[in-house]
């Protein structure tokens, strides 16, 4: 059972997430995205907002990171590459507890992608982290 404390960030990571994969697919721009996002369940705000300004301001030096860690992960689904770039961008620039985001990330890649996802983005982030 998720500890109720935790479970506004684990619903800010999936929100973020949810802005992040319609970011891809809209021709409209990110603001227009966010401020019609709407999220009925409560999350950490704060924690949703740091993910995305870290994800948007970070994106260049992470695919940098990939790239140099000889990692292709262009031709993985689009939503699993939002989990990969969200789970580094948290790592990286708000939250390095190796641990707690690789764990975070694996379960939301268990709820919304292919049960061979997670354990790509378990052996990936074990390697990149």
């Amino acid at each position: 059972m998720v500890n109720s404390k935790h479970r506004p960030q684990i619903l800010a990571r999936e929100a973020a997430l949810k802005v992040i994969f319609q970011l891809k697919f809209n021709e409209t721009s990110f603001d227009d995205i966010l401020n019609s996002f709407v999220e009925k369940r409560e999350y950490d705000e704060e924690l949703f907002k740091k993910l995305l300004d870290s994800y948007t301001h970070n994106f260049n030096d992470i695919s940098k990171l990939l790239k140099d860690s000889n990692e292709e992960i262009d031709s993985i689904p689009i939503l699993d590459q939002c989990i990969i770039y969200l789970s580094i961008s948290e790592f990286k620039y708000i939250n390095n507890t190796k641990n707690i985001i690789i764990n975070e990330y694996i379960n939301i890649a268990k709820k919304y992608s292919s049960p061979k996802m997670y354990t790509y983005l378990n052996k990936l982030l074990d390697k990149i982290l």
